[in-house]
């Protein structure tokens, strides 16, 4: 008799509860990454452990190409170790399959870059919906479209745009633009908020004003954040802060 082949497990219910809330929300586990440059290999991470707290502010320091980014992007499931493993809940990203992680990445987490990913011919409201949009069907989107423009409209005015909802990013300053792209990556209640360098394309100000944002999502909502930044004041303003050096993660001296 064939044997039927097992199924990739499917990705975590948006509203489904961690099974144990003593266990870290996610882990790695001897993570390793390596690319090639011309006739050259870089090992860009070197077996990396790591584990974080439901609600817990994380900052990972490193210069620039050191391999944070490359390190966000595989616990955010959007690259893959070389080898090692990442668990989110109790269950191995690796085990998903590309349809169960385009769904962990889209229910579960939330992303914020430096350089925005605006879409300039949506306003302020169509760009922070669009992550809404691309998880359900057409008429899924249509049946909660009220409740979703509810949603996102009162994450807008908590982050302080409910006044330039109908205008369009290139209209917008830099921090502005920054206060979508953190209400877009809200806008589906994610368990783990990932932000890449989110104040590396701003001046000092703006920056600032953009870390007090997520202070206070972090503070007041318990939201979970890991950010990598190459901004040591910045870091360490997180509940803990590591720093990643020649691919080795380590604890903030």
């Amino acid at each position: 008799m064939a044997q039927t082949k097992p199924q990739s497990p499917a990705a975590p219910s948006s509203t489904i509860a961690p099974s144990d809330a003593s266990a870290p929300i996610i882990r790695c586990s001897a993570l390793a990454k390596t690319f090639k440059m011309g006739d050259s290999r870089i090992q860009v991470l070197r077996n990396v452990d790591l584990s974080v707290r439901s609600g817990e502010f994380l900052a990972i320091e490193g210069r620039s190409g050191s391999g944070k980014s490359t390190l966000l992007h595989i616990l955010g499931a959007l690259d893959e170790a070389d080898s090692g493993q990442v668990i989110f809940d109790g269950h191995d990203i690796a085990a998903f399959s590309n349809s169960s992680r385009a769904k962990l990445r889209n229910t579960q987490f939330g992303f914020v870059f430096q350089f925005y990913h605006l879409l300039p011919e949506l306003n302020v409201l169509e760009n922070t919906l669009l992550c809404s949009m691309i998880e359900k069907s057409y008429l899924g989107f249509r049946a909660e479209r009220a409740e979703l423009r509810e949603r996102a409209t009162k994450i807008l005015a908590d982050l302080g745009m409910d006044h330039r909802l109908k205008h369009r990013s290139s209209q917008l300053s830099g921090g502005e633009r920054q206060r979508v792209a953190i209400a877009r990556a809200l806008v589906n209640r994610p368990r783990v908020l990932f932000a890449d360098e989110p104040t590396g394309n701003l001046d000092t100000d703006t920056g600032r004003q953009i870390m007090d944002v997520l202070e206070k999502l972090h503070r007041d909502n318990g939201q979970t954040i890991i950010m990598v930044t190459h901004d040591r004041t910045l870091a360490r303003e997180a509940d803990r802060t590591l720093v990643l050096r020649d691919g080795v993660l380590s604890a903030a001296g």
